[in-house]
């Protein structure tokens, strides 16, 4: 991680990964510990899910693509397919933390898409979630600020 100004905390993303993690083994009891009714919660539960999902986003899947890789210019990010997409499904997210006190619903949503993201976009099994999450918090942990 560098010194760029991040939209999340730190604490948000280790939010998103105990919560998920709580989810994925299926812990009623932590669930209810990192999220309860509110809308505040929920709220926070749907900021935390953009946090986790900005940092793989930029921090790996973006890395990962095949014209970062190759160091192609294409002298205007928008004629990167793949790019736009990216930042589509983050500026979608961030949309959804002005929804979640209206749609509690939201942050089940937004965890189950950060999920797929892990899966889909970083070559990671369902079964290896957890690991990648747990690798994600020591990386957090080691490398920003509280």
């Amino acid at each position: 991680m560098d010194d760029t100004v991040r939209p999340y905390t730190r604490d948000e993303v280790l939010h998103a990964v105990a919560l998920i993690k709580a989810h994925l083994a299926e812990d009623e009891e932590g669930v209810r510990a990192l999220q309860d009714e509110s809308d505040e919660s929920a709220r926070q539960c749907a900021r935390s899910m953009f946090a986790l999902a900005h940092l793989i986003v930029f921090g790996q899947v973006i890395p990962d693509m095949w014209v970062v890789r190759q160091k192609l210019d294409f002298g205007d990010t928008g004629r990167v397919p793949e790019l736009n997409l990216a930042i589509h499904v983050l500026k979608r997210m961030e949309e959804r933390v002005a929804l979640a006190h209206v749609h509690p619903v939201v942050g089940a949503l937004s965890a189950g898409d950060v999920m797929d993201l892990i899966v889909q976009c970083t070559g990671t099994s369902m079964a290896d979630v957890p690991r990648f999450l747990d690798g994600v918090r020591e990386r957090v942990l080691h490398s920003m600020e509280p």
